[in-house]
């Protein structure tokens, strides 16, 4: 019955991530770390395993109302996908646990204060073109970023949600929508690859905590979508900025 908690708690957070467009893993890594007393490699496994209907309920949602720029997704799924299985194997069979906590605060702070700093002029144009394709640069990064979130479960939004509204000029509520199909499909690749790899043998103790965390996201990814298209552009930019930075450093105060 203990189990139970995850269903608010599970609403919160994907309330919340579906919200600013982060995957979540920011949010139940850290929670299964220290409320569970989970190692990071476990807590982030838990993380992809919970991520993935989650981030399929805040996916229906934005898919019903337009919100996804179905070319982005096209010339960064694939490259994505292959970062997130190489991430995923140095996280359950090279990286060391206790470092991944520290390196993890640092990630998002990083993450936070690069975003903070794209200012842009007060008559920039947002471009609604749905056939808007990223540059082979900003392909070449997103590699990166997969191997980034199939290492930590941060969640590919992290990064492409900056990138896209700073570089591409994407409005907040579309970089969002499209950045949660992404995660959609890469916590559904990371949750079977961190599987794969792992040492971890499924049991009524995982599978009770995730059945109970599913009906929490579900519940919450149905909330955050709406939310977004209440609050305004500039607010939601600094939600998403102030909450990778706190999250950031409480891991890095733990990991000291």
């Amino acid at each position: 019955m203990e189990n139970w908690i995850l269903v608010p708690i599970g609403i919160i957070i994907a309330s919340f991530a579906s919200l600013i467009g982060i995957g979540g893993g920011l949010l139940w890594a850290p929670y299964f770390i220290f409320f569970h007393g989970f190692d990071p490699q476990k807590a982030i496994l838990f993380s992809f395993l919970i991520q993935f209907v989650g981030m399929g309920s805040a996916t229906f949602w934005n898919i019903r109302h337009n919100n996804i720029y179905w070319k982005i997704v096209l010339f960064f799924l694939p490259i994505i996908i292959a970062g997130v299985i190489a991430g995923a194997y140095l996280n359950q069979r090279v990286a060391d646990p206790q470092l991944l906590k520290g390196v993890l605060g640092l990630v998002s702070i990083s993450v936070s204060i690069y975003f903070a700093f794209q200012t842009e002029k007060y008559d920039t144009v947002l471009t609604l073109d749905t056939s808007t394709t990223p540059t082979v640069k900003q392909q070449g990064q997103s590699f990166f970023f997969g191997i980034v979130s199939g290492l930590f479960s941060v969640g590919i939004s992290d990064f492409l949600v900056p990138l896209m509204r700073s570089s591409l000029k994407i409005p907040m509520k579309h970089s969002i929508g499209t950045s949660l199909f992404l995660n959609f499909c890469l916590a559904i690749v990371g949750a079977g690859t961190h599987l794969s790899f792992s040492h971890y043998q499924p049991d009524m103790g995982m599978a009770y905590i995730i059945f109970f965390s599913w009906i929490g996201v579900f519940i919450g990814g149905q909330i955050g979508p709406k939310l977004a298209n209440i609050i305004d552009e500039g607010r939601l930019k600094e939600v998403f900025i102030f909450t990778l930075l706190l999250i950031g450093i409480h891991l890095i105060y733990q990991s000291l």
